[in-house]
C-alpha cells in the first residue's frame, strides 16, 4: 500500500482532557537515516531494522474472528503467509530470518471502519453536538454552529462546492489541506487498530497512499478501487443508472448509499425512493448495496434487504446523538442481514471504532437486553465490514494469502472478544497494513520500517512508535504527525480571525485520542 515509511524522532504529547489540547512537547534530532535502536529482548530479527518485504512472526492468542486459537501469524511483504489453528509457522523453513514477537496479546484482523466522514475529523463535540434530538437527516444541518463548521471544513479542502466567500486564497488548489484533514481521521483510525476506512473524501488524492486503508479510493493498496458511496440521498438518476450498469459489468463490487437515516415517515419513505431511484426500478436492489444507517426501517424493510442479499452499516452512537435513538439491529440480524459497525464521525458519533465498539456494547446491553455477544460486535467490524465493501477474499479474516492488515491488543486472552471491545489505544500494541508496522509499543518497533523512521508519541502515560511519513517526498507523503498537525492548528487558527464575527472557534484540532 505504502512505501516504507518515516524518521524517527520524539514527540512527546499530553493527552487533552475536556479543554486542553495535546502538548507537542520537543522532537528529538533526527538519527542517521539507516540506523536503528537495536530490537527489544522479545524480538528477533536478522539485523537491527526491518527491511521491505521481509517475515514478521507473531505468537499469541489469534482470533480469526470466526474462531479462537493460541498460536502464530506469520507475514511476508503485504500478505499472511502462516496461520491456522494447530500451525507451527515457527518451525517452516519459511520463519528463517524472520523477526519474532511473543505478542502477549490478541492477535485480530484489523478493524474496517464502513462509514466515516473522514475530512471532519479534526471536529469533534466539543465543536458542535446537535442542540436536540431530530427525526430526519435534512432538519440537524440547519443549525448554525454546524454551518459555520462545514464552512471551515469546505474551506481547507478547497471543496468543488458550497465553499465560503470569506475562504483565503491560500487554501485554493495546490495550498489546500486535504491531505492533511484525510491524513488527521486515519491517524485516529489507525492508533485504535483500524487498518481500512471508507472515507467518503469526495475526489481522491495521491497523498491518501498512507497510513490506514483509503479504502474507496484508488489509492487503497489493493490495485483497484470497486467501490462507489453516496452520502446524499436520494442519489440521482444519472448516478443510480450507473451504479446499476456498473453492478452489470463487473466494475462496482460495493455500492454504500445512506438511507432511512432518521425515525419519521419521510426518512422510512426512502427505502421505497431507493428502488424507484434508477431507470431500471429495484436494481439498485442487490447483494452489492449496503445501506448505511437504516434508522427509520422495520422488519419489513430487513426482510427484503435479507431477500435481495442487501447489507447494513450500522452507526450507533451518531444515531442516538442526532436522533435520540438507533438502528433496531435485533430485528435486521433476525432477519438474515449482514450488519457492519462504523462511527460515522467524530461529532456525536465515536473518534474511533474501539469508542464505536464500547458505545455499541453498552447500548445493546442497556437496551437489548445484552443479545449481542462481543464475538458479535467483533465480527461485525472485521470479516462483515469486508464483506460490505466486496473485499472479503482480502480482508477481514486472518489466513494464509489474506492482506497482514493486523492488529495486537492487550486484554486478558481467556477473554480474547471482550479484550478488543474494551479496548482503547493505550491498549493497542501493534498495528499493521499490509505488513507494515504503522503504529505500536515501542517492544514492536523492531518491525517498523528503517526508513525514513518514526515518531515517539505518548498515548495515555504508554510510548508508542508512529509512523506518519514515507520516503516519498511528493504529495506530501513525507510528512510527520508533527507536520500534519502543525499545518492543521495553525490553519484554524487562521480562521478563527478571519471568521471572528461569527462567534465561533474551531482551533485547534480535535486530538487523535482521547484518555479515558
Amino acid at each position: 500500500m505504502r512505501s516504507w515509511l518515516c524518521w524517527t524522532g520524539l514527540l512527546l504529547l499530553s493527552c487533552r482532557d475536556g479543554s486542553d489540547r495535546p502538548d507537542l512537547g520537543t522532537v528529538s534530532p533526527r538519527v542517521d537515516a539507516g540506523v536503528r535502536d537495536a530490537a527489544s529482548p522479545d524480538a528477533t530479527g536478522p539485523d537491527g531494522g526491518f527491511e521491505p518485504g521481509g517475515r514478521v512472526l507473531l505468537k499469541g492468542t489469534v482470533v480469526t474472528p470466526d474462531e479462537v486459537y493460541e498460536g502464530e501469524v506469520m507475514t511476508q511483504g503485504a500478505f499472511i503467509v502462516c496461520a491456522g489453528a494447530g500451525t507451527s509457522c515457527s518451525s517452516s523453513a519459511e520463519a528463517a530470518g524472520a523477526t519474532v514477537f511473543d505478542t502477549e496479546g490478541v492477535i485480530a484482523p484489523g478493524l474496517i471502519d464502513t462509514h466515516n466522514h473522514i475530512l471532519f475529523d479534526i471536529f469533534d463535540d466539543e465543536d458542535w453536538l446537535p442542540s436536540r434530538s431530530y427525526t430526519n437527516h435534512d432538519m440537524w444541518p440547519s443549525e448554525e454552529r454546524y454551518a459555520a463548521m462545514l464552512d471551515v471544513k469546505q474551506c481547507l479542502e478547497d471543496a468543488s462546492q458550497g465553499k465560503p466567500a470569506w475562504c483565503p486564497a491560500k487554501y485554493d488548489g495546490e495550498g489546500d489541506l486535504k491531505c492533511e484533514l484525510n491524513k488527521w481521521g486515519e491517524l485516529k483510525g489507525l492508533i485504535a487498530g483500524t487498518t481500512s476506512i471508507v472515507g467518503l473524501p469526495g475526489t481522491s488524492a495521491a497523498c491518501f497512499a498512507s497510513l490506514a486503508r483509503s479504502v474507496d479510493s484508488p489509492q487503497n493498496g489493493l490495485g483497484q478501487d470497486r467501490i462507489q458511496t453516496s452520502a446524499t440521498f436520494p442519489p440521482s438518476r444519472s448516478s443510480a443508472d450507473g451504479v446499476c450498469a456498473n453492478f452489470a459489468d463487473g466494475d462496482t463490487r460495493a455500492y454504500l448509499v445512506h438511507a432511512g437515516e432518521g425515525i419519521d415517515a419521510s426518512a422510512l419513505r426512502e427505502w421505497d425512493q431507493l428502488g424507484s431511484a434508477s431507470t431500471d426500478p429495484g436494481c439498485l436492489y442487490d447483494a452489492k448495496t449496503t445501506i448505511t444507517h437504516g434508522t427509520a426501517f422495520t422488519s419489513a424493510q430487513f426482510d427484503a434487504m435479507a431477500a435481495a442479499g442487501m447489507k447494513l452499516t450500522w452507526s450507533p452512537a451518531s444515531n442516538v446523538a442526532l436522533y435520540g435513538t438507533t438502528t433496531d439491529i435485533p430485528s435486521a440480524l433476525s432477519a438474515g442481514v449482514t450488519v457492519s459497525l462504523a462511527p460515522d464521525w467524530s461529532m456525536g458519533g465515536s473518534q474511533n471504532m474501539l469508542d464505536e465498539l464500547r458505545f455499541a456494547n453498552g447500548w445493546d446491553d442497556s437496551v437489548w437486553g445484552d443479545q449481542l455477544s462481543a464475538q458479535d460486535l467483533i465480527v461485525m467490524s472485521t470479516i462483515n465490514a469486508a464483506a460490505v465493501l466486496g473485499l472479503d477474499d482480502q480482508l477481514g479474516r486472518i489466513a494464509v494469502g489474506m492482506r497482514a492488515d493486523l492488529a495486537v491488543f492487550a486484554g486478558d486472552p481467556s477473554r480474547p472478544y471482550d479484550a478488543i471491545v474494551n479496548a482503547t489505544p493505550r491498549d493497542v500494541r501493534l498495528v499493521m497494513v499490509g505488513g507494515e508496522s504503522l503504529f505500536g509499543d515501542l517492544s514492536f518497533e523492531g518491525a517498523a520500517p528503517l526508513w525514513p523512521g518514526c515518531e515517539h508519541v505518548d498515548i495515555c502515560g504508554v510510548q508508542k512508535f508512529l509512523c506518519a511519513a514515507t520516503w516519498d517526498t511528493a504529495n506530501k507523503l513525507d510528512q510527520t504527525f508533527e507536520e500534519i498537525q502543525a499545518a492543521l492548528e495553525a490553519a484554524l487558527v487562521e480562521l478563527d480571525q478571519v471568521t471572528l464575527d461569527d462567534g465561533y472557534s474551531f482551533a485547534p484540532p480535535a486530538p487523535i485520542f482521547r484518555c479515558p
